[in-house]
């Protein structure tokens, strides 16, 4: 019996890998379409320049990327994350997951707040909780509302999920810095995907098209900050 128990198990642990990584394919492969304005030709040239290890750091900087998108998500994700943990009880290692949850979306909330001061955030997590609390409370007189608030209180791994897969169809600003690259023949205006020795490789801000530089002809590189 505990061998049968051991074989569930793994398979368990394989299709959770396998979907853990189908939906990282997916994610990729929307990111890359929608920062080249979805054009077969320019989104090829960019897939050489990333992988499955760089999601980490792609769902960072999509989030990032727009700051009313992210402030939309996160104006969801907060009011689910301080429900759970009110309901959780006092913090401790059985809820330690939920807390340092609730810890990060309100570090990035903070830092949205503060840096562009979007305070619209704020109303938006504060009416979401409610409504979630509202039809949490409404019982016998609204099971199916109270349903839905229950569902989705206890779904924030699928809604974060759902959330970063519509970011990374819509947000067409990539995950690195807009930049100023100033060289021999002029200025140019776009995004370093790669940058090894000897070349830039660049996905231009106009156009959506790869362009190789030299970095013998680069003479600066000035970084533009991202715009609410």
């Amino acid at each position: 019996m505990a061998g049968h128990a051991d074989e569930s198990a793994d398979r368990h642990l394989v299709a959770k890998g396998l979907s853990a990584t189908g939906l990282a394919g997916l994610f990729l492969l929307l990111r890359l379409f929608a920062i080249t304005d979805y054009d077969w030709n320019a989104a090829f040239s960019v897939a050489g320049t990333i992988g499955i290890d760089d999601v980490a750091a792609m769902v960072l900087g999509t989030l990032m990327a727009s700051p009313v998108l992210g402030g939309v998500a996160l104006g969801i994700l907060l009011p689910v994350a301080v429900i759970r943990q009110v309901r959780a009880g006092r913090p401790s290692w059985t809820n330690a997951g939920n807390l340092a949850w609730l810890i990060v979306v309100a570090l990035f909330t903070a830092s949205l707040l503060w840096t562009f001061r979007m305070w619209w955030v704020l109303g938006l997590a504060a009416a979401v909780g409610l409504a979630l609390y509202l039809l949490s409370r409404t019982g016998k007189r609204d099971p199916e509302g109270a349903r839905f608030a229950r569902w989705f209180m206890s779904s924030s791994a699928l809604i974060v999920t759902v959330a970063a897969l519509i970011l990374a169809a819509s947000v067409q600003v990539p995950w690195v810095s807009l930049e100023h690259i100033h060289t021999t023949t002029g200025m140019v205006e776009g995004y370093v995907l790669e940058n090894p020795p000897g070349y830039l490789k660049v996905l231009l801000e106009a156009g959506r098209e790869i362009v190789i530089i030299d970095t013998v002809d680069v003479t600066g590189r000035q970084e533009i900050e991202p715009e609410p």
